[in-house]
């Protein structure tokens, strides 16, 4: 007769291992459809490759900037960028030619800040890049926004020592509100939506997309230069040359599919109605009320008419500095010219509208204590800079976010 006792421990066992089978199993099947994922192979079955077009995706380009109502774009021409140019000149668009990469940066700048739409720039990689750094820094710190587009080595070569490869996310991540490196055709004009309503949003700056060679080129390009015309031999041969294959359907899978292309709700910051009556309360009650608007001021989706109807009709006499100078014309019998310093010491309210305490107001040294403080600003670190030295703020008024447009 069977032991019983000696029949459990292989009954015992024999579960264990399978677990142990099923569990591995599982593992397995979970690893392969991860890598599935990854390489695109899910996505290719719904979404097919169209070998034989020569679009590129420099056309996907120029049609996310048109439909943002972008006019010009600045650049210093460069084999990167090509086929983005020659679309955006095929569209409409005004390519604009600069002698030095910095140079297309600033003139991106001057056009965010006069036309209130966001300045577009475009370079190649490497020194490209690394020349515009300066005018992205001064675009930051203006509270500018522009979009700068970048070159780049192809997806498949960086960090392999292709020609001008740099780390070009690594520079710009501290300069810019948002970077993205495309990695497929067909991630271009979500990307390029994303990064323009970016640069709008909150506090607005400037923003950096990268889009490699492969991304830019049409696929009969890309293909000469990334499958080999022979079939390699052996097993490590196939393997490499499916590898290239699939890597190339999956760049170009979907590219030429319809996307929406148009401008993506922007948030912008408006106060609460909370926020405003308090500050009517302060104002109410004000003998000597001063009024200081600086660039912020500025910012859509306020027009400058708006605003200066708005300080004829609050009536109070103000200084106009950065991009709110010249906002009440030469003569203005509100506008205050000279004596800052003495007529802030004087002032009971005191409003800092889009003006920061920085070294244009001695740190804030020169705000009495006295005086009631009103500061306006999207920026909190701007609004409340130096705030806990020289100066308290009254009511400090950062909006709040309001989906618009």
């Amino acid at each position: 007769m069977e032991n019983p006792a000696a029949a459990a421990p292989d009954a015992s066992a024999e579960g264990t291992f399978l677990w142990f089978l099923l569990l591995a199993c599982g593992t397995l099947v979970a690893a392969l459809l991860v890598a599935a994922h990854r390489l695109g192979l899910f996505y290719q079955l719904m979404h097919k490759v169209d070998e034989t077009s020569i679009r590129h995706g420099g056309e996907n380009v120029a049609a996310v900037l048109r439909a943002h109502g972008v006019r010009f774009l600045f650049t210093l021409v460069g084999g990167h960028i090509s086929p983005l140019l020659v679309a955006c000149e095929k569209l409409g668009i005004r390519v604009v030619d600069t002698r030095h990469e910095v140079t297309a940066v600033f003139a991106a700048d001057a056009v965010a800040r006069l036309t209130g739409t966001v300045g577009v720039a475009a370079v190649t990689a490497g020194p490209g890049l690394t020349n515009t750094v300066t005018a992205v820094k001064n675009a930051q710190v203006a509270q500018s926004p522009i979009l700068l587009l970048g070159g780049a080595a192809s997806t498949l070569l960086q960090k392999r020592g292709a020609l001008q490869a740099i780390d070009q996310m690594s520079l710009f991540r501290p300069l810019c509100k948002f970077c993205a490196s495309v990695r497929r055709v067909r991630d271009i004009v979500p990307t390029l939506r994303a990064a323009m309503a970016a640069a709008q949003s909150d506090t607005p700056g400037p923003v950096f997309v990268e889009l490699p060679l492969d991304v830019l080129y049409p696929y009969f390009m890309v293909q000469k230069e990334l499958v080999p015309a022979k079939s390699p031999k052996g097993l490590m041969g196939l393997v490499i040359s499916w590898y290239l294959q699939n890597y190339l359907a999956n760049l170009f899978a979907g590219a030429w599919e319809a996307q929406p292309e148009g401008p993506l709700p922007l948030d912008i910051p408006q106060a609460s109605p909370q926020q405003v009556q308090r500050c009517v309360e302060i104002l109410s009650r004000a003998k000597r009320p001063l009024l200081l608007l600086g660039s912020q001021a500025l910012l859509p989706p306020t027009p400058a008419n708006k605003l200066r109807a708005a300080v004829e009709t609050l009536g109070v006499p103000c200084f106009l500095g950065g991009m709110a100078r010249g906002l009440l014309g030469r003569n203005h019998p509100l506008h205050i010219r000279q004596n800052r310093s003495a007529a802030l010491k004087k002032a009971d309210v005191i409003i800092l509208a889009g003006t920061v305490c920085d070294f244009r107001l001695s740190y804030g040294r020169v705000l009495s204590r006295r005086s009631k403080i009103i500061v306006i600003n999207r920026n909190r670190e701007e609004m409340l800079l130096n705030s806990d030295i020289f100066w308290k703020p009254q009511e400090a008024v950062q909006e709040r976010r309001q989906r618009g447009p």
